[in-house]
Formats: C-alpha cells, structure tokens, sequence
C-alpha cells in the first residue's frame, strides 16, 4: 500500500510540474495528458484538444486560421460554441506563423483548451501563402473554411450558412465587413477604402462578376479543389497572393458560389500602417506581375500608358506629386478618393 500511494504521489507532482508550473508550451519532448496532448519538433509546438490522426473525414469541417501577432482567442471561442450546434465533426486548427510577440503567442496557446481546438505554435515565420498550404496539410475535413484571424463572427449561424451552401459548388466565399465600432480618428483611410469596396463587392456583384478580386479574409474550399490549386509559396510578403489564387481557381474551372456571411474586419490599421502595407503589396504585386494577365486593374492602366508612350512622363509626375499625396494620406484627414491615385504614383516609380 506504500508504494501504491508513492506512484500516486509521483504522478501527481509529475502532472503538477508539466501543467502548473511550467509554462504553457514544452519544446522537444512528447508530454500526454487524458484531456490534451503536446507534440513538439525542431520547427513547431502542437497543442492539441482533439484527436491528432492525419486521416481525412469525410464529413468534417476543418476551420483553419493563420495567426501572426494577433489575440485569437474570441475568434476561436466564438467558432468552438457555434460547432457544438453543427451535425458534423468540426476541427478548428490555430497556427502561429512565427509571431515575436511572445504574450500573444503564450495568450494564444490557451486555444488548445477550447472543444474541438489545435494550436500550432511555429517558430519561422513562412509567409501567408506557405502558412495557409500547412493549415490544409494539417487539416483532416472534406471541406477547409480559412479564415483570417483578426476576423470576428457576425452571424448566429455563421458556420451553418457555410454548410447549408455547400452543394453543387467547390468554393464558398462570404466576404468581409467593416463596421464603425472600430473607426477611430487615426485609421479612417482603411475605413472609407474598405467601405467604398463593400458597395461595389456585393455577394450578387461578386457572384456576376468573375473579373472582381478574390478575398481569402473568409472562403471555403473542398479538399480535393485545394490540392489542385493551393497558395503560391513564392509569395513571402503582403499581399495579392489572394488575387492570384482567385485566379488559379476560375482558370481550373472550379465553381465559387459567393454568399453573404462575412467575417468582420477589427484589426483596421492606422493611416500610416495602412499606406506602408499598400507599399509592400505593391512591391509584391510588381515582383511577381507575369504572374497576372488582367486580373489587377493597376496593372491594366499601366500597360495601357506603357502602350500609349506615356509611362516615361507618369513617372515624372508622379516623382513630384507622390510625396504630398502620401503626407496627407497619413493624417487624420486623408482624402480617400486620393488613393488610387497615390498607388499608381508608388507603382510606376518601382
């Protein structure tokens, strides 16, 4: 009876040790417990509430959600409340893509606990494109709903009108919205960019028209369609790698049904945050233009002016007039319909 009672006493420190006072990651070793399961290796640290088998399930529903410095834990609560109401099995997988803000990836890790949850911590950060293509490599449902993770749920049955879309069809996209409960003073150029997009990219418009961009803040996609398109990993930093990839699936002829049932954007950028991620996209987007035909409408005016001779003399202009246009694009009252106008200043000096 002694030694009975000092087994238990040792596993009970064990368990105290691994799950009290060490931190909520372990690297490089294998620890199992009854209700979560931890697997690290050299590049990732899995935190693990359901079951780990790489088999793929014919009815389940994967939701797979990159993160990069951003709290995810409402997002994921949200999704794992509204899967206990769902007929099928659901998995919601989380995957940090290096983040180095280290709260956020320790506040993150919490996921695991929640039903029907996986957190994946990575320690290099891989680029949206090569992070979303290891979500689906990691994912075992017959369908894949990705979502960005400064997204937040607007409907009651947000993931039930996903399903109830799913028929004949191998891509559902339900869009993005902006609301002014996240409008302040210093992100307005955001704002009224996206707002005026939302009034031209209605679930009928986008569904009518195949030329409009294709957004990956919210979309879902069978398996079996992924595997014969999945994200360009050539595209390492911000942006068009959604563009390219709306691209990839008409040019396949898969069918995308558009609906309403967006996710709302909170994370809007400030001013200056906004116009330097412009840049970046816009650097991206002329790193890889052979890439696109006329699916940017950029790149269709500017080979119109290279056609027209032109470009040499909107080069020049554009060395004058880009500065102040991007100063007052910085400010609390930037002129929005300014914009386009500055993009193409930036692009053509590239």
């Amino acid at each position: 009876m002694r030694i009975f009672h000092k087994k238990v006493g040792t596993l009970l420190l064990f368990d105290y040790f691994c799950f009290k006072i060490r931190p909520n990651f372990v690297r490089r070793r294998n620890f199992f417990h009854p209700q979560t399961k931890f697997f690290s290796s050299a590049d990732e640290i899995y935190f693990d509430c359901a079951t780990n088998s790489a088999q793929p399930h014919s009815r389940m529903l994967s939701i797979l959600i990159p993160a990069y410095n951003h709290d995810c834990r409402p997002l994921a609560r949200t999704l794992s409340q509204q899967a206990d109401s769902l007929s099928c099995p659901v998995e919601i997988i989380v995957a940090d893509d290096g983040s180095d803000d280290t709260r956020l990836r320790s506040l993150n890790a919490e996921i695991a606990a929640l039903p029907h949850c996986r957190y994946i911590m990575r320690e290099e950060n891989v680029g949206r494109a090569a992070i979303r293509n290891f979500l689906a490599g990691e994912a075992r449902g017959e369908w894949l709903l990705f979502m960005d993770c400064d997204g937040q749920v607007v409907y009651l049955r947000f993931l039930q009108n996903y399903l109830d879309a799913a028929h004949d069809c191998d891509v559902v996209c339900g869009g993005i919205v902006h609301t002014q409960q996240f409008l302040t003073a210093h992100n307005r150029l955001r704002y009224d960019y996206e707002r005026r997009a939302e009034q031209r990219f209605t679930a009928q418009a986008r569904q009518q028209d195949a030329e409009l961009p294709f957004r990956t803040f919210c979309f879902m996609i069978r398996r079996e369609a992924f595997e014969r398109v999945r994200f360009d990993e050539s595209f390492r930093h911000y942006g068009y790698e959604d563009v390219l990839f709306g691209r990839q699936l008409r040019a396949a002829g898969l069918v995308i049904r558009h609906i309403d049932n967006p996710l709302e954007n909170t994370d809007i950028e400030t001013n200056p945050v906004f116009v330097a991620k412009t840049e970046e996209a816009l650097r991206t987007l002329r790193d890889h233009e052979s890439l696109f035909a006329d699916d940017v409408r950029l790149l269709r005016l500017v080979r119109r002016l290279q056609s027209w001779h032109l470009l040499p003399l909107v080069r020049r202009l554009a060395a004058l007039i880009a500065p102040p246009l991007r100063r007052n694009l910085c400010t609390d009252r930037p002129l929005t319909r300014l914009f386009d106008l500055y993009k193409l200043c930036y692009y053509c000096q590239l």
